[in-house]
């Protein structure tokens, strides 16, 4: 009888443990019925779906259109950050909460397609995706030649400046033939070396009252009342960037050829951060400028370069408090939506018919003085599909559904974000966008980050070479071989 009574509960453990997990509704493509009358999947019966994404607006106008198409098709959606999305999916996935369809960075699709919870693209559906999004885009979503997600919006870092403020600014010391008569002229007719602008900027004290120059509207950049308060607040204000992230400083490591993880970025063995190839680029960009923490000339009394995030530099360059930035589209995507309420009060002289390009601008990093251009790390914001979705019909029509001209259009107009699209043509305004062009010239010099699983644990000791040299004051040599040793026991604690 005990016996008896045992092997029951051992059943019914079994059976709940299994229970919690869902059945699989379609394993492959070919389970998916296509219409070849309406070019579409064929609609479950009552088909509902869910989706997630990180942007409200985006997802209101996304939800009218579809709506608009598919009246009879309930789709609801929930606000879920696109780098949580991986973690969340594998247990929601399996658990049958997950969404149908979500967006995330291309960097999550290794991680989501070895945890079995992408599904795989038709062979249909991969042609098509390649026939309207840019070959570098859908590179990343690729696995033995399987696509298991669609591109949507390609993103990297550029320079960005104020027009007014570096029009009046003088130029700065350069061994470049110069015609510019101003800093604006001089960067954009690309007659600067990036070390040169480091070392120029640092010459002033990267302060507008170290320039010498009468800054227009100066006192409206400023939050605070008063002479003595403006000059509390004049400080790392000709250029400041996110110090302390392993994305926005990649650039500066790939002035003599360093690429993490190989030519390819894809080969686990190449992280190599204590390279000479490395050792070489550091020594180059921080100069006699850089310095650390007790003593640098290009951010006098920062403390710590986590004391230089998102905050005190690109939000700075978004209210118009800091000349120059090193950043993404996003940073013109916020100011955009603030851009109608400037022309209201009329701050920094702002019109009705001003133009975000008319006070903003991007381009290409300067060259280093090598004559090398900068590499950047690109990324890709991608949709991917739940392999436990009930409605995979449904679920596929969605996806190709947000990689159309209609929602292409959407991801410009209300995101700011640059469509993955082959043909910029078919999103109206793109190819007049001056600093959507900006950041594409610079795109030619990117790569995408790495989608081996090894780039997952890249970030800390990418970011962390330079905290080892600013907070921790050690040699570059040394900051080097602690990052290099970081990564190595990250990888021993990940069993890999």
């Amino acid at each position: 009888m005990k016996k008896v009574i045992v092997s029951l509960l051992a059943l019914i453990m079994v059976f709940s443990m299994t229970g919690c997990k869902k059945k699989v509704t379609a394993t492959f493509a070919e389970d998916l019925k296509w219409d070849e009358e309406k070019q579409e999947y064929a609609f479950e019966k009552n088909a509902k779906l869910k989706l997630w994404t990180d942007n409200d607006e985006f997802a209101a106008k996304v939800l009218e259109l579809w709506n608009a198409k598919y009246p009879d098709v309930e789709l609801t959606y929930d606000n879920v950050g696109s780098t949580d999305i991986a973690e969340k999916m594998k247990l929601d996935g399996p658990a049958g909460l997950g969404a149908d369809v979500f967006y995330i960075p291309h960097n999550s699709i290794v991680d989501m397609r070895e945890s079995g919870l992408l599904f795989q693209l038709s062979e249909k559906d991969e042609a098509y995706i390649k026939s309207t999004m840019q070959d570098s885009a859908t590179a990343v979503t690729l696995f033995e030649d399987n696509m298991y997600a669609i591109p949507s919006s390609v993103e990297n870092v550029a320079f960005l400046y104020n027009k007014q403020i570096l029009e009046a600014l003088p130029t700065l010391p350069t061994v470049l033939p110069l015609t510019a008569t101003n800093l604006l002229e001089q960067v954009e007719n690309e007659e600067i070396y990036l070390e040169e602008l480091l070392a120029g900027v640092a010459a002033w004290g990267n302060n507008f009252a170290g320039t010498g120059a009468t800054i227009p509207y100066l006192e409206e950049r400023f939050e605070s009342e008063g002479e003595e308060q403006a000059v509390a607040e004049d400080k790392h204000t000709i250029l400041a960037w996110q110090l302390y992230d392993a994305y926005h400083n990649y650039f500066l490591l790939t002035r003599d050829g360093y690429r993490v993880f190989g030519e390819d970025n894809n080969d686990p063995t190449k992280f190599d951060i204590d390279s000479p190839l490395v050792t070489s680029s550091i020594k180059s960009v921080t100069g006699d400028w850089y310095g650390n923490k007790d003593g640098s000339k290009l951010f006098p009394g920062l403390a710590t370069i986590q004391d230089m995030g998102w905050d005190q530099g690109p939000a700075r360059f978004q209210k118009g408090q800091v000349a120059m930035t090193f950043s993404g589209p996003w940073v013109i995507s916020d100011i955009k939506k603030n851009f109608s309420t400037w022309a209201e009060t009329g701050k920094f002289g702002i019109t009705a018919d001003t133009k975000v390009s008319d006070i903003f601008g991007a381009c290409k990093l300067p060259r280093f003085n090598n004559d090398q251009q900068p590499v950047t790390f690109s990324g890709v914001q991608v949709t991917g599909m739940n392999v436990y979705t009930d409605y995979p019909n449904a679920a596929m029509n969605l996806m190709r559904f947000l990689a159309s001209d209609e929602i292409m259009n959407v991801v410009y107009d209300v995101m700011g974000k640059i469509p993955a699209v082959k043909e910029s043509a078919s999103v109206p305004g793109l190819n007049e966008d001056t600093v959507s062009q900006g950041f594409l010239s610079q795109a030619e010099y990117s790569h995408a980050m790495p989608v081996i699983q090894e780039g997952n644990y890249m970030w800390d000791p990418l970011r962390d070479v330079w905290t080892n040299l600013f907070d921790e004051k050690m040699s570059v040599e040394d900051a080097q071989a602690k990052s290099s040793e970081d990564y190595k026991k990250i990888l021993e604690n990940a069993g890999k």
